[in-house]
C-alpha cells in the first residue's frame, strides 16, 4: 500500500474552488467520493463558527444537513472535476483534498498497480508528486489536532504578539488550557517532524 501526495492547479470551474471561498474560515474534510459514470459526488464534514451562514451560501450543486450549531455535512451532488476523475480511474482512494489559494494537494491511497495508471491517467494533467511512501498512522496528525492548529493560526494563537490568548482558545473548543496545551504541542511536533523528514 502507498499514501501519495500531489500537488495540482486549482481546474476552471471548480466546485472545490466555489466551495473554499464560502467556506473560507472553515474546517473542511473529504469523507468520500464517488465517481458515478463522468460525474463526482463528494460528502464533506465542515466545521465553522457560524455554520449556518455558510449552509445558506451553498451553490445549487450542493446539499447540506447542518448537525449542530458549529457542524454540517455537504453533498456535492454533481461535479465533473478534471483531476478526481483520473484519480478514481486509475483505481486510487482519495482521503483528502487540502485547497490553497490555486494550488490542491491530493491526500491518495493506492497499490503499485493503481499508482502506475494514475501516473498514465494524469498525462493531460499539470501535476507534482510531493510525496509517496508507506502509510504510517503514528505520524499522521489527527482530525482534532488538524482542526485546533488551523483554527489556531487562523486566530492569530501563532502571531507575535499572540492575538488570542490559550485560555480564549480553550473556551471556544470548550476543553480546559492544559488540555488545548497538551493537542497543540502534540500537532505541531508532528507536523515539524513531517517537515523535517521531507528535507
Amino acid at each position: 500500500m502507498l499514501e501519495v501526495q500531489i500537488k495540482t492547479t486549482l481546474p476552471d470551474n471548480c466546485a472545490l474552488g466555489t466551495l473554499s471561498e464560502i467556506m473560507k474560515n472553515s474546517i473542511v474534510k473529504i469523507e468520500g467520493l464517488a465517481k458515478i459514470d463522468s460525474n463526482i459526488k463528494g460528502l464533506l464534514r465542515v466545521k465553522a463558527e457560524k455554520v449556518e451562514e455558510v449552509m445558506s451560501n451553498l451553490p445549487a450543486y450542493c446539499e447540506g444537513i447542518t448537525l449542530s450549531t458549529k457542524e454540517a455535512k455537504v453533498l456535492i451532488k454533481e461535479h465533473t472535476c478534471l483531476v478526481a476523475l483520473p484519480i478514481l480511474e486509475s483505481g486510487c482512494v482519495i482521503t483528502n483534498i487540502d485547497i490553497n489559494g490555486k494550488e490542491l494537494i491530493w491526500g491518495i491511497v493506492c497499490d503499485d498497480f493503481a499508482f502506475s495508471n494514475l501516473l498514465r491517467n494524469l498525462e493531460n494533467v499539470d501535476f507534482e508528486i510531493i510525496y509517496k511512501g508507506k502509510p504510517n498512522d503514528k505520524d499522521s496528525i489527527t482530525y482534532r489536532e488538524e482542526e485546533i492548529l488551523k483554527i489556531a493560526l487562523e486566530k492569530g494563537y501563532f502571531d507575535f504578539p499572540k492575538k488570542v490568548k490559550l485560555e480564549e482558545l480553550a473556551k471556544f473548543f470548550g476543553i480546559a488550557p492544559s488540555t488545548l496545551s497538551e493537542i497543540l504541542r502534540r500537532g505541531q511536533k508532528k507536523v515539524l517532524e513531517k517537515y523535517f523528514k521531507k528535507l
